[in-house]
């Protein structure tokens, strides 16, 4: 039997409604591969973090030669409006050659611009 004219563009239309359906199955499918895969990786995470607070003195995560760590006493300069890094200086060593304290504070801060209300750790 040969399609009418008809019946040949409901037959398209069928064929082209099955290929959007199967379509969207293997999108679905994929965004749940996919959620799953992120759902792994997030529990995997977490475990890790679990574990490596656990045992920070040693494992594969430790630096080496880490060990307990303690507190120690620190000074700290809160930067001023108009501060600059030889007026600190100057008022940390106010005789003598400060070169030295400059260079310490200017690593400290990385060579950038002192900004105001940043902590600088005194050496």
């Amino acid at each position: 039997m040969v399609p009418t004219t008809l019946e040949r563009p409901a037959i398209e239309r069928a064929a082209i409604e099955r290929r959007r359906a199967a379509h969207r199955r293997t999108v679905a499918r994929r965004y749940r591969a996919i959620g799953l895969l992120a759902a792994i990786l997030a529990t995997c995470a977490v475990w890790t973090q679990a574990g490596a607070a656990d045992r920070t003195e040693s494992g594969p995560l430790a630096a080496p030669g880490a060990g307990p760590t303690s507190l120690v006493d620190a000074k700290v300069w809160v930067v001023q409006p108009g501060d600059t890094i030889w007026a600190i200086a100057r008022q940390l060593r106010p005789s003598g050659d400060m070169r030295n304290l400059v260079d310490e504070l200017t690593a400290e801060t990385h060579g950038q611009p002192l900004q105001v209300g940043q902590q600088l750790v005194l050496p």
